[in-house]
């Protein structure tokens, strides 16, 4: 698994290309593959006394195996590492795999490339975890695949050359698919827990084999291998391929050099098992080096644990009451890691309890010691679908998170002084230099759709054709007579502004946590030196009401929740009237749209926009095109700032008192196959007055492929390739806003 379904990297050089250029009497190496770090740092080399333990699985099975179980409890316990001999995989299985993954790196590049990843996954050939174009890189290439279960193996990156490969990865996950489990058990037992309380967690759950080609450098020691780094999993089983040393190991603050005997494999402890053994067991931190004149081959088998589990420490481990760690979702847990680079155990020891007073006050994560430790019980995985598959959908509010920054409600009360400074991260000379358009009329303004006459029989052609109009040539339009209650909307509107004009402790009592985007706070802030939106905001999930995250919900002003809750109510079967209508709209039978998107989830994000004198040299929200399939814009305090680009210009939108401004998202676009336009927009700010607003978000099936449907593709010409949801969605939360880009990479060359 390692979301390799789920997150890309960035595509990078080949590294064993690369190191036949450095490699010569001239030699020069990139600058991002210069790792000072990497002879800086002191290395022991060869160690007595302090070997890293060895354990002998025979010893383990036999009837008198307490002395061996001890010796695995402290390898677990304080190196987190082990070499496993005698572990019952039949030497030919090894010896087959290791041959044909020495054949497989010594093809020609084009005939690996075959198998390159895909931009939305992690799988195939390629590199993993670059997330930035200035992030350092490793002096490694690799070919991930998931082995288990086998009906969910995409055999796209399964390699065919050499001819017997998929024979020996398939022997070698079967012949290893009992070794974990063993080991599993036997460290329960070390520790005086039942078995079952980490079979049941691991048993039959997803295996990765992750196989890392690193080329020889002779300037080994100015490049890294592998970043410095502990796994997210449960177990590692790790295999050399060609007896190449080059693993090292932090122990006491120094690195250790890890030599395995010829068919021992190196088994080290992975984050989730720490978490789950309450600090028990270790999560070792490990990178790998390079040899200056030897190319280096592994083959790392992760074993992941059940994958809608809440991670958290087993009750079988916290005899003693005291919890280590703090509870965290898988998909969350792997979400952060697979959105980051490689960062030592940064992630882990952010979850590490800090003893507070008022244990169970907010932020302390109050861990409750249930049952449900294990994979949750069947009704409560159909409650938790929701989140569990779709990841980053419903606008990814439970599924990654953004860096913190500061409040800019605060901050625009000291910028806005008379010797006002705006700290450069905020500066954004694009926020004046392109031409905008204020008062344009006739086909020049925005289309405006009155839903009293898409309603009324004699009136609805005629509208709906505006409405189409509207969708195929704006992608944005005015909504009036939408029939949500006055009242309704005038109480949304004054808890919003009663939310936001609140002290700063006080709003952030809904603080985002780490891994979340719901609560208060910022989006889309994923480097520490990216430019800032001017801007604080408030996001929530809304709809389907069990799945609110209660903690978010602010319970002051008094009658906020109860606002926002008639506001979901009320436009709950607005958006799908829209759909019924668009899809009739282009001769579609209504259903194409509306099977889509009915009971599927929606999203509220309130945003307040201080002002700022200097409102020329800031941005509101940066440019970009909703994610999602249509978008319900409601302003709070009637002072305008959204701009909707169109014909390479932008447009000031003023929208009448009562109005809604409806616009499509980027999956509309796709499921409509052009016939609907996703528009990149952005909201600028008042020199003078705050600009608070509410947007609904409205996104399909969690499980879908979000490719063009066939009700809107009658000319038999497809317009965009096909991509699963949860890809699009993570594309989307974990890069910053950049116009319309996600969309453009999708199009198919006409």
């Amino acid at each position: 698994m390692a979301g390799a379904r789920a997150i890309g990297s960035l595509p990078v050089p080949n590294v064993q290309e690369l190191a036949k250029t450095c490699n010569g009497p001239d030699e020069h190496i990139p600058e991002r593959y210069i790792r000072p770090e990497a002879s800086s740092e002191e290395v022991i080399s060869n160690y007595h006394g302090e070997a890293i333990p060895i354990i002998d699985l025979n010893k383990l099975l036999s009837p008198q195996s307490s002395e061996e179980c001890v010796k695995l409890r402290s390898a677990c316990q304080y190196w987190g590492f082990f070499q496993l001999i005698n572990h019952g995989v039949p030497d030919e299985v090894i010896a087959n795999l290791k041959r044909d993954i020495v054949d497989f790196f010594s093809q020609p590049l084009d005939a690996k490339k075959e198998y390159t990843q895909l931009p939305n996954s992690l799988e195939g050939y390629g590199q993993a975890l670059v997330f930035s174009e200035d992030q350092k890189l490793d002096w490694a290439d690799m070919l991930y695949l998931q082995v288990h279960p086998s009906d969910s193996r995409d055999l796209r990156f399964w390699p065919t050359s050499p001819a017997s490969f998929r024979r020996s990865l398939d022997a070698y996950s079967s012949e290893t698919k009992s070794l974990a489990l063993c080991l599993f058990e036997f460290m329960a037992k070390a520790v005086g827990a039942k078995p079952e309380s980490l079979l049941g967690i691991f048993e039959e759950q997803p295996r990765g084999l992750r196989m890392t080609y690193y080329p020889p450098c002779l300037q080994s020691d100015k490049v890294m291998g592998i970043s410095p780094h502990s796994d997210v999993v449960g177990l590692t089983l790790l295999l050399q391929v060609n007896d190449v040393q080059g693993l090292q190991i932090k122990k006491d603050g120094k690195w250790l050099s890890v030599d395995a005997p010829n068919g021992a494999f190196i088994v080290n402890i992975g984050d989730t098992l720490e978490i789950l053994s309450n600090g028990k067991f270790r999560s070792v931190e490990h990178r790998a080096v390079i040899n200056p004149n030897k190319e280096r081959i592994s083959a790392s088998l992760f074993h992941y644990p059940c994958e809608n589990m809440v991670i958290r420490p087993l009750t079988e481990f916290v005899k003693d009451g005291k919890v280590n760690y703090r509870s965290i979702s898988y998909l969350d847990f792997m979400t952060q890691f697979f959105t980051q680079q490689l960062d030592g155990k940064n992630r882990l020891e952010m979850l590490k309890r800090v003893t507070l007073d008022g244990e169970n006050s907010k932020g302390s994560f109050d861990v409750k010691m249930e049952d449900s430790n294990n994979c949750l019980p069947k009704k409560e995985k159909k409650r938790k679908h929701l989140v569990q598959k779709l990841g980053i959908a419903m606008a990814g509010a439970r599924s990654v998170g953004s860096l913190p920054v500061p409040n800019v409600q605060a901050l625009a009360e000291i910028c806005n002084d008379p010797d006002e400074h705006i700290p450069e991260r905020y500066i954004r000379p694009e926020a004046s230099s392109e031409e905008v358009i204020n008062n344009y009329q006739g086909d020049m303004a925005i289309p405006i759709i009155d839903l009293k006459k898409l309603l009324c029989p004699q009136s609805s052609e005629e509208e709906c054709l505006k409405l189409r109009s509207a969708c195929q040539y704006w992608g944005f339009f005015l909504l009036i007579n939408h029939g949500v209650p006055d009242e309704v909307i005038a109480n949304l509107k004054r808890d919003i502004v009663d939310f936001f004009s609140q002290p700063l402790d006080t709003k952030k009592e809904y603080t985002q946590l780490p891994n979340s985007l719901e609560g208060y706070g910022q989006s889309f802030v994923f480097s520490e030196d990216q430019k800032l939106d001017w801007a604080d905001m408030l996001y929530l999930h809304v709809h389907p009401s069990d799945s609110r995250d209660l903690r978010f919900w602010p319970t002051s002003p008094a009658s906020f929740r109860q606002s926002i809750d008639a506001y979901s109510s009320e436009t709950k079967s607005l958006a799908l009237c829209l759909f019924e209508f668009m899809a009739k709209a282009v001769g579609a039978k209504p259903e194409s749209l509306l099977d889509l998107f009915e009971e599927q989830p929606r999203g509220l994000r309130m945003a307040y926009y201080p002002p700022c004198r200097q409102a020329d040299k800031v941005m509101g929200l940066s440019p970009h095109s909703d994610a999602g399939g249509l978008t319900l814009l409601l302003e709070i305090n009637n002072v305008q700032g959204l701009q909707i680009k169109k014909d390479g210009k932008w447009f000031s939108i003023d929208a009448p008192n009562g109005a809604l401004i409806a616009n499509i998202g980027d999956t509309l676009e796709i499921l409509s196959n052009g016939k609907f336009r996703s528009v990149e927009h952005r909201a600028v700010i008042n020199p003078n007055k705050e600009r608070i607003s509410a947007a609904l978000f409205h996104y399909p099936s969690e499980n879908m492929v979000i490719s063009p449907l066939p009700e809107f593709v009658k000319d038999g010409k497809v317009k965009y390739r096909s991509i699963s949801y949860l890809d699009f969605m993570k594309q989307i939360f974990t890069q910053q806003l950049d116009g319309k880009n996600r969309v453009e990479v999708l199009k198919l060359d006409q």
